[in-house]
């Protein structure tokens, strides 16, 4: 941007130059630079910056993308729990706060997300996705005793609004979910803007 502003200034000052050398011939006025060319040129340049400023600030908001994943450790959640996703991956824009594992939506806009959980023999668990305490799909897993371990993952498109609260809980139909880490493979929550609206 700044390249771009010194060769107009330096366009002006050359055309300001060029109009007023002495010639023999009758000066037209109107290849002049007065004050009110500078004044109209200033606040169009204002407006330029300004507006460069806020489509940066637009492009900015719209990276918006959080994958965090439960800690390492084997955890039971009651019923109507929020599902604890401590461990940040990613948080572009740090919209999803690991401290209470929800996410606020900074625009409107269609937003992916996604869960997985992992569980083991003879346990199940039963989480929901919450946008706004609105439930927006569930997801169960109940595993038979010689299923070993198993991860069962949901992905969900959702319109969102600005400042909306999103987060995974437990459902109110169970007293134990038992989420499971083992061999590396861990619980996680993601979640990403697709498009504004």
């Amino acid at each position: 941007m700044l390249p771009t502003m010194y060769f107009i200034v330096g366009l002006i000052f050359v055309y300001g130059v060029n109009t007023k050398s002495i010639q023999n011939e009758t000066v037209d006025e109107s290849k002049f630079v007065t004050v009110g060319m500078l004044v109209n040129w200033k606040r169009n340049m204002t407006d330029y910056i300004t507006r460069m400023i806020e489509e940066n600030s637009i492009k900015k908001a719209k990276r918006v993308f959080f994958h965090a994943k439960m800690p390492t450790a084997d955890i039971t959640y009651n019923k109507n729990s929020i599902v604890q996703f401590t461990t940040l991956v990613y948080n572009e824009g740090n919209h999803f706060n690991p401290g209470d594992s929800v996410f606020v939506s900074p625009v409107s806009g269609v937003y992916l997300f996604s869960w997985t959980t992992q569980s083991i023999q003879g346990k199940h668990v039963n989480t929901e996705l919450r946008v706004d305490n609105t439930v927006k799909e569930t997801l169960h897993a109940n595993l038979g005793s010689a299923v070993g371990r198993l991860s069962v993952t949901r992905v969900v498109i959702s319109k969102v609004n600005a400042n909306d609260h999103v987060w995974i809980q437990t459902s109110g139909s169970s007293s134990e979910n038992f989420f499971e880490y083992g061999y590396n493979c861990q619980s996680s929550f993601t979640g990403v803007l697709l498009f504004l609206t």
